[in-house]
């Protein structure tokens, strides 16, 4: 049973830990997390209350078509800080067959490749944007991936070193016992 339970433990360990590695790989320039149409948004901030509280998980899935009047994701990159926010489209202009310049709250202008969606294409998690921003973090991956396999490359340099060492007193037995 104790076998079982650890086999468990460990297997559960081993997913978090590739998923974890997987969204690392997939940041973009922004350091947000993409797997093709879709982002993982974590709600670092009471920036996007009432809607998004501080640690929740935000997936938000690329709309081809934003109407006027929905509000959507976009990254913020007037600021020295890039930031994610919410905001109403007011206006589009389609530039060229691929590129829409969007007008957020009838005064700031965004490029279609810096929106990531809309509300309508989100799905809200909550407390788990927490989770996922800690074994994010430098600390969480130290702690989660680093870590446990440097004692594990030890663990396996010590049972190499055990074994030579016995492989060692066995011949010296069989040497003792054919004298």
């Amino acid at each position: 049973m104790k076998k079982v339970i650890l086999n468990v433990i460990f297997v559960i360990y081993a997913i978090i830990a590739v998923l974890v590695t997987i969204c690392l790989l997939s940041y973009n320039q922004f350091r947000v997390t993409e797997f093709g149409d879709y982002s993982l948004l974590i709600i670092d901030s009471d920036d996007l209350n009432p809607e998004y509280q501080k640690g929740d998980l935000v997936i938000v899935e690329k709309a081809d078509i934003i109407r006027v009047g929905e509000k959507a994701f976009f990254y913020n990159t007037y600021q020295s800080e890039i930031q994610i926010k919410l905001g109403t489209i007011s206006d589009s202009e389609k530039v060229t067959s691929t590129e829409t310049t969007y007008t957020v709250e009838n005064d700031h202008k965004i490029s279609s490749e810096y929106v990531l969606g809309t509300t309508k294409t989100a799905t809200k998690i909550p407390t788990v944007g927490s989770v996922l921003g800690a074994l994010e973090s430098k600390w969480g991956f130290l702690f989660l991936i680093v870590l446990p396999a440097l004692l594990l490359f030890f663990y396996q340099i010590s049972v190499v070193i055990s074994e030579i060492k016995e492989n060692k007193a066995d011949k010296g037995k069989n040497k003792d016992e054919e004298k």
